[in-house]
């Protein structure tokens, strides 16, 4: 049944998002681009400009993934991609490497898209950024022009402009302007496609408008364009992010406060966010933000302001409500049963957000770690994101189906909003389970129905 309703949601989300991916124009001028990194942002940046038109090569050092894709098969779960892929694939537009020093010298556009993942000390480790830009400057034979996607903390590009310099023995001319990316996991392909705004920063308008160019069909669409200073741009990046984190830490803590005096934090979401000043994105409280982006970037976002004697208090603040914030929720789920020591707790949901497999910081990941502390026994169950669950946990257990999962269990928590846990039949859960408690951190349930099957339910930012 929950693999059924995957693939229904699955198969609606895509095709009520292909109309408009398919509706943009092809580019007048297509480029010769190379794309280096297939991760998240580089493998949907290479299959997008493709599909506008360009002839893209995405290259990577890793030689399983790249034969893998050569071979259709997708790393990531993302909606529509793997057809995307598949398609221009075939159409000759998109092409797979190891081959870094050949992309380079056979396109005219180069678009940087490693990751730069957070150090111990919180910093953004930029070892892979430079080893790309050393890998440019020792090829450069012609112009090019090079777009920085990663998200790197302010004054980075420079710093890359400097080191494929260095690397230039040929003295070749060429160009670097940064790009930063607003794609969500889970939506990618239509964010790219259809974007609030597209962001470029440069230090000449030749580079703003090679950019422009690039993703003219994006625009033609209705996108806006903001063209700004390759600090600026930088900025825009960490800011933003920040700011959407603040803004989820905020509502959480708001949630807190509902639960003490008795009011409905989403009455409050909703009062608050039809003000326009506000807006109601981002206003949903649960366990704390996670994913591969929110934690990484405000932590680099902090290191760079303190390394500019700069005070962000607020995002400082937001950050550590963040990290407090499982700790919030197993005391509820504990005050609830007793002791959480020996329960079996059935958690529904890995990933950090639906539709999507990433379980990067994702809060369910901290819940496991906490209530293994607390000699709690969990098991699990997520349509898509349990294999890299385990490559975190190796001796999680994992519920093949959805009803295995509560099988015994003491407690269920829900951790992740994936639609098929709204049409669980709880009186059937009832009758596989000794549960007394069902904890919604995300409140998608139906209180009543859960109630009236028998349990005590609790939500977030709700008495009871």
């Amino acid at each position: 049944m929950g693999l059924f309703s995957l693939r229904i949601l699955f198969f609606i989300s895509f095709f009520c998002l292909k109309p408009s991916i398919y509706a943009l124009n092809s580019v007048k001028n297509p480029q010769e681009i190379t794309v280096v990194g297939t991760g998240y942002v580089g493998l949907v940046l290479g299959t997008c400009l493709a599909e506008i038109g360009h002839k893209v090569t995405c290259c990577d050092v890793d030689f399983q993934k790249i034969s893998s894709l050569q071979q259709g098969q997708i790393p990531i779960y993302e909606i529509g991609l793997e057809e995307l892929v598949k398609k221009n694939f075939a159409q000759n537009r998109l092409f797979f490497t190891t081959s870094l020093e050949n992309a380079v010298r056979e396109s005219n556009v180069i678009f940087i898209t490693v990751g730069t993942p957070e150090t111990l000390s919180g910093e953004a480790n930029l070892e892979y950024v430079f080893a790309v830009a050393k890998m440019i400057g020792e090829n450069l034979r012609t112009f090019k022009t090079v777009f920085v996607k990663s998200t790197v903390p302010m004054g980075t590009v420079l710093k890359i402009k400097e080191v494929i310099g260095e690397h230039n023995t040929a003295k070749t001319p060429f160009s670097i302007g940064y790009a930063p990316e607003f794609l969500r996991e889970g939506s990618s392909v239509h964010d790219f496609m259809h974007p609030d705004r597209v962001v470029i920063g440069a230090e000449d308008p030749q580079t703003s408008q090679l950019f422009t160019e690039i993703v003219q069909p994006i625009l033609d669409d209705g996108a806006k364009i903001c063209t700004t200073s390759i600090a600026s741009a930088e900025m825009i990046k960490y800011a933003s992010n920040s700011f959407l984190a603040v803004k989820i830490s905020f509502i959480n803590e708001i949630a807190n406060f509902c639960e003490e005096i008795g009011a409905d934090v989403e009455e409050v979401a909703l009062g608050i966010g039809l003000d326009k000043r506000i807006g109601q994105s981002f206003l949903k409280p649960g366990p704390g933000y996670g994913g591969s982006c929110f934690p990484k970037d405000t932590l680099a976002f902090l290191k760079t302001a303190q390394k500019n004697g700069v005070d962000l208090s607020i995002i400082e603040a937001a950050v550590g409500s963040n990290n407090r914030r499982c700790d919030k929720i197993l005391l509820r789920l504990e005050s609830a049963l007793g002791s959480l020591e020996g329960k079996k707790i059935a958690l529904l949901g890995l990933a950090f957000k639906e539709l999507t497999d990433d379980v990067r910081e994702s809060p369910s990941l901290k819940m496991i770690e906490k209530l293994q502390e607390k000699k709690a026994f969990v098991t699990s169950f997520d349509p898509i994101a349990s294999t890299n669950a385990l490559k975190f946990f190796p001796n999680l257990a994992i519920a093949s189906t959805l009803y295995e999962v509560f099988r015994e269990c003491d407690a269920i928590v829900v951790a992740t909003p994936w639609s098929l846990f709204t049409q669980i039949d709880w009186k059937k859960v009832k009758e596989v389970s000794k549960a007394s408690v069902v904890f919604d951190t995300r409140n998608i349930l139906d209180r009543k129905e859960i109630e009236q099957a028998g349990f005590f339910y609790i939500g977030i930012g709700k008495r009871g």
